[in-house]
C-alpha cells in the first residue's frame, strides 16, 4: 500500500513543479465576440541560433580553405600582403579575417588532396 501512496506523491510533486514552472510564463486571455474565454500560450523567445552560426563559421573556414588550395601558399600569402597594402579600413579588415590560421591550412591541405 506504501508504495501506491509514494507513486501518487512523487506524481503529485512532479505536477505541481510543472504547473509552477507554467504559471511563470506569460500568457494572455481575452473575451471574444461570442462571450468565450480564449487563452493563448506565451511567444517563445528564441536564443542564439547555433545552427547558424555553426553554417557561417564552416563555409567561412572552408571558402578560405578552398581560396588557399587553389591558389597555394605563396600565392594566397601574397595577395594579402598586396591587399595590406591598401589604407582603407575595409581592406584591413579584410587582411585581418583572411590571414592563415590553422584551420583553414588543415582544410587547404585536405582540399589539395581532391584538387
Amino acid at each position: 500500500m506504501s508504495y501506491q501512496s509514494d507513486d501518487f506523491s512523487h506524481r503529485l510533486r512532479r505536477l505541481n513543479k510543472k504547473r509552477r514552472k507554467d504559471l511563470k510564463k506569460s500568457r494572455s486571455a481575452f473575451v471574444d465576440s461570442d462571450g468565450y474565454v480564449i487563452v493563448r500560450g506565451y511567444e517563445q523567445r528564441r536564443g542564439i541560433p547555433m545552427l547558424g552560426l555553426m553554417l557561417l563559421a564552416v563555409g567561412f573556414f572552408g571558402l578560405k580553405g578552398a581560396m588557399m588550395a587553389q591558389l597555394g601558399d605563396a600565392n594566397y600569402t601574397q595577395k594579402i600582403e598586396s591587399l595590406g597594402e591598401s589604407e582603407s579600413s575595409v581592406a584591413v579588415v579584410g587582411v585581418w579575417t583572411m590571414q592563415p590560421d590553422p584551420v583553414s591550412s588543415f582544410v587547404a591541405d585536405q582540399l589539395r588532396g581532391l584538387l
